[in-house]
């Protein structure tokens, strides 16, 4: 379950990048000589995603492009909090077994 948790914050922090990024793009939309930047993101060793940096597009921010990367920030934290809150209703389902079995003796501590 540890994994789960860790895994799902790696992708909180993706979708804090992405939504940073698209914040500046929007920011910078009338700034003389700006270019789009996009987020890229790679598989994690042992699960989750990385962001392995940021790179101009080298073309124009296109507002109705930065709304969908917008809400797709978005989705991305609703997925991973999701994941996160599955994770922590196990935990906590998990101790009151524990926790039962200890106070009737049922639970065997060798």
């Amino acid at each position: 379950m540890i994994d789960a948790i860790n895994i799902a914050a790696s992708g909180l922090q993706a979708a804090q990048a992405q939504l940073n990024v698209t914040a500046n793009n929007i920011a910078n939309q009338n700034t003389p000589g700006y270019t789009a930047q996009r987020v890229d993101l790679a598989a994690a060793e042992g699960g989750g995603v990385d962001v392995e940096g940021i790179q101009s597009t080298g073309k124009s921010v296109d507002l109705a492009n930065e709304m969908v990367n917008l809400k797709q920030s978005v989705l991305y934290y609703d997925a991973n909090g999701m994941v996160i809150r599955a994770a922590d209703r196990m935990y906590g389902s998990l101790l009151n077994i524990l926790d039962t079995d200890d106070r009737t003796g049922d639970w065997d501590r060798s």
